[in-house]
């Protein structure tokens, strides 16, 4: 396929038509952790939620239209009834102004997008697909230690049966130095966790690279970052479509 194919490609997809499959990617990848902690989980055409207590790191409500705000602020106050207190949301569209309903702006972050790269790259030497679960628990443990600390478990081992999510990881002695986590929804695959010990740059490459081979290298990729991990994306042709917003409950804020 030539460069100009591609881009028209982009261009044939609307911007809200992108942020609506990264967001329904996310959506699947929440639904896949919240479901290997036994955990509920409703989805519509409006929203993802969970009632549970939710995973660190993980909100109990995604978006998934951005002209739903009346669907969604309902279903932000049954949650709120449900839970004892105010839930963490993910605005996938950045339609929701929760300023003045007991919530505060955690951060905004940029839904990314990259079209399929049709010719398979190399696969990164060193890593590896993560099966089992003693593996599983190393790749946890240096997933945390490069920033996101948490003594409870995230990531359970009912998430490797499952065909949807691949974990990889780089090798370092009897544990992993990087990672990154690959998932499959109809239409994308979304690349997430990427996380590097050392802080180099190569590990975005190599993610990239293991979510291209993954599934199918006919299917577009996609995610969400902010900071240096955005322009790091951006630098590897990754293009921001839209943004997201994350809100928290404002009480001890």
């Amino acid at each position: 396929m030539t460069n100009s194919s591609l881009e028209s490609g982009i261009q044939e997809r609307s911007d809200e038509e992108t942020v609506r499959l990264c967001a329904a990617n996310n959506a699947d990848l929440y639904q896949a952790i919240f479901r290997a902690h036994g955990l509920p989980d409703q989805r519509t055409s409006a929203f993802w939620t969970s009632d549970a207590v939710a995973p660190p790191y993980y909100s109990n409500m995604t978006t998934l239209d951005r002209d739903a705000t009346e669907e969604q602020l309902i279903e932000i106050d049954r949650l709120t009834d449900r839970l004892g207190r105010r839930p963490g949301i993910k605005d996938g569209f950045s339609m929701l102004d929760l300023n003045n309903n007991g919530f505060r702006l955690l951060f905004f972050a940029s839904w990314i997008w990259s079209e399929p790269h049709r010719r398979s790259p190399s696969a990164p030497q060193g890593w590896v697909r993560v099966r089992e679960a003693p593996a599983l628990g190393r790749w946890e443990r240096s997933w945390k230690e490069s920033g996101s600390p948490t003594d409870a478990k995230v990531f359970t081992p009912a998430l490797l049966s499952d065909s949807n999510m691949h974990i990889y990881g780089r090798l370092a002695g009897d544990g992993f130095d990087a990672g990154c986590i690959a998932n499959r929804s109809p239409k994308v695959v979304g690349i997430s966790n990427i996380f590097s010990l050392a802080g180099t740059p190569q590990a975005f490459r190599d993610a990239i690279s293991l979510a291209t081979l993954a599934f199918s290298t006919d299917l577009p990729l996609v995610g969400y970052d902010r900071g240096e991990a955005l322009d790091e994306m951006k630098k590897l042709g990754f293009k921001p479509v839209g943004q997201l917003r994350i809100w928290l409950s404002d009480e001890g804020a």
